[in-house]
């Protein structure tokens, strides 16, 4: 164990808590069947295409979905890449707002996510990527990764389900954050 994975920074110690080392390889499972777990029924609900790849849903779509799931979400990132396929979600618990900003990948569903939190507006830390977060906290327990050979696993939606699943999780990992952020981190 490294010095840095001994006294783990807030934010990676409230993602651990929140369960991200093993929620995050859960999201990136496209075989898992997500319409078990969802609450609605989607016709269709398959993103596959006949080649084998997925069809790309629109940015609203995955806005929606998070929205659905209970968050405030805006279009655009409010990270330095505000791409055209790209949007903000937010959560608060009082004066904690934990943020993620979600770019999508070209032509895919994949979803590339920044956490951060802020405290009456001000960044308690630098944003972190979930996906190496995720890895780091699995190592950290002495774990292995799923897809060794792919380091940084994101998650690349196969189904309607599945964004209305792992949004309602994400969303709900995120509440935990915010109601978790320990006083003692709180300024002041």
């Amino acid at each position: 164990m490294t010095p840095a994975s001994a006294h783990p920074a807030p934010l990676t110690a409230a993602l651990s808590s929140a369960g991200l080392g093993d929620l995050w390889y859960r999201w990136c499972d496209r075989q898992r069947d997500w319409s078990a777990e969802a609450t609605a029924l989607y016709e269709p609900d398959s993103l596959l295409t006949e080649r084998g790849s997925y069809t790309a849903l629109p940015v609203t779509e995955f806005m929606k979905a998070y929205r659905a799931a209970g968050a405030t979400v805006t279009r655009g990132s409010r990270l330095g890449d505000p791409r055209h396929r790209s949007f903000t979600v937010e959560v608060a618990d009082g004066p904690v707002l934990v943020r993620l900003a979600v770019l999508l990948g070209r032509g895919l569903n994949s979803q590339e996510c920044s956490l951060w939190v802020e405290v009456d507006g001000e960044p308690q830390e630098e944003p972190v990527k979930l996906h190496a977060v995720a890895r780091d906290l699995r190592l950290a327990r002495g774990e292995s990764v799923p897809g060794p050979d792919a380091p940084y696993p994101r998650p690349i939606l196969s189904s309607r389900s599945h964004l209305e699943v792992t949004s309602r999780e994400i969303v709900a990992l995120m509440a935990d954050v915010a109601r978790g952020w320990a006083p003692a981190e709180l300024p002041g």
